[in-house]
């Protein structure tokens, strides 16, 4: 590549399978709330306290017992045993395309960043040896989405030398704003928005697994980012 200078690629979702989504729709399912677009607009790839806050709101002013003068940091530790013993039945596994992607990725002479919102003991303890391509992790919880600081303080590079990978049309949005490249991985299961969200919104890159981000793809879009019109030139 000639021109991109950063591959950032967010943790769950791109490299590991999800486990929030299918959590969050659980979650809705058990307190008789409907999963919506909305829902996952307001939830996903947001700080925890921002995300309980809003969860919270959904109630109005009926919650449920078991959420009734809870704390932010008890439904939290709520949330992590719920997601225990989710994982317990659904471990989490090395996505689909990952390993290739890695392997490609860490020839290319880039930064490689990896983010997420749980700490780098989780990313190490899940991705094991593949972990070691990246730079550096970055957790955003503090600072969701973190593409600004993860450009500007971290990686030290202008916004258009950097390309984002992830799931979230959240992050595609901020992408936008930001002038960086964007490929979306939105999932692929027939009750989530996030596909149809980042149609929407004109996603040039909209792929189904990390695997299919090849030389060639990656050169595409290290051609588009150069022109300064990665995000006007229309889906791909």
């Amino acid at each position: 590549m000639k021109h991109l200078k950063l591959i950032a690629v967010d943790l769950d979702g791109p490299l590991l399978t999800d486990s929030f989504a299918p959590l969050l729709r659980q979650s809705c399912e058990f307190g008789g709330l409907p999963y919506t677009r909305e829902m996952e607009d307001n939830m996903f790839s947001r700080n925890r306290k921002e995300a309980t806050r809003y969860f919270m709101s959904c109630f109005g002013d009926n919650p449920p017992e078991s959420l009734r003068n809870k704390s932010h940091e008890e439904m939290i530790a709520d949330y992590f045993a719920f997601r225990a013993a989710f994982l317990e039945q659904n471990p989490i596994q090395i996505a689909e395309g990952a390993e290739t992607f890695l392997q490609m990725a860490s020839g290319l002479g880039v930064q490689l960043i990896c983010y997420g919102g749980l700490d780098e003991d989780y990313m190490r303890r899940e991705l094991g040896s593949l972990g070691d391509v990246f730079d550096a992790y970055v957790c955003t919880n503090d600072f969701r989405p973190g593409l600004r600081e993860i450009v500007q303080d971290i990686a030290k590079v202008a916004p258009d030398r950097a390309l984002f990978v992830d799931d979230v049309n959240f992050v595609a949005r901020h992408a936008r704003n930001l002038g960086t490249a964007f490929v979306g991985l939105p999932a692929r299961t027939d009750w989530g928005f996030q596909r149809a969200a980042m149609t929407e919104d004109g996603v040039p890159f909209m792929l189904d697994h990390l695997g299919q981000i090849d030389a060639a793809c990656l050169d595409a879009i290290d051609r588009r980012a150069a022109t300064g019109a990665f995000w006007t030139g229309g889906a791909v």
